[in-house]
């Protein structure tokens, strides 16, 4: 009985399968590690002198804005005009003022900044301490005065001042340490590909089943 001759495998498949693969893997591994959150240093923490944009930082008013409003419309029903009131000045003054100072003295921003990932420092990239109070109580009252142009001149400052940070030398910078909640930093991730979801989709097909042995072929044949 004449032999069957062996059938040769295709020698590009292989190759060109083996070379995706390789290729695959190198630009793996030219990609960059994700970014982890620094640790923080023993003693008084150092920020970064890396200036927070003007949308990180309208975005703290706003999430500041809407606490302030949930609060004024949940307290001010209870409190029988003793907050939040026409003659209640005295109270709702501290009560804004503690929301803007206190937090910002200690830990350098108030609960918007937190979730919105900045924080107020002074030159050396320390929280400000007492700098705050001229910022808070006479810089931004004259930069709302002057008709907000003192807020909208920090989108056009190289260090991203406002008038309220020149007067008290303070400046908003990122947060490395802190991004705000979980769940904010998990809403911000969703959409983003990963390197495993990359190479998954472009995951190449399996090798062909390999031939036979020739002794198999011949009992078949």
């Amino acid at each position: 009985m004449p032999s069957v001759p062996k059938k040769r495998r295709n020698p590009r498949q292989r190759s060109s399968t083996s070379r995706y693969k390789a290729d695959l893997q190198s630009n793996i591994d030219k990609k960059p590690e994700s970014k982890k959150t620094p640790s923080k240093s023993e003693g008084p923490t150092i920020y970064p002198m890396v200036f927070a944009g003007p949308m990180k930082r309208l975005y703290a008013f706003t999430v500041d804005f809407s606490l302030i409003m949930m609060i004024i419309y949940t307290v001010a029903p209870i409190a029988d005009g003793a907050m939040f009131s026409r003659e209640a000045t005295a109270p709702d003054l501290v009560f804004f003022l503690g929301y803007f100072i206190v937090p910002t003295m200690i830990w350098g921003r108030t609960p918007g900044k937190w979730v919105a990932g900045i924080v107020v420092v002074d030159s050396e990239g320390r929280t400000p301490g007492p700098a705050v109070i001229p910022r808070e109580m006479i810089g931004k009252l004259v930069s709302f005065l002057a008709a907000g142009v003192g807020i909208v001149w920090l989108v056009f400052d190289p260090k991203r001042q406002g008038w309220h940070d020149k007067i008290a030398g303070t400046f908003v910078v990122d947060n490395p340490y802190s991004g705000g909640p979980q769940f904010m930093k998990d809403f911000f991730k969703l959409g983003k590909k990963t390197v495993d979801d990359d190479s998954e989709s472009k995951k190449p097909a399996d090798d062909p089943p390999a031939d036979p042995p020739k002794e198999e072929k011949d009992k078949s044949s």
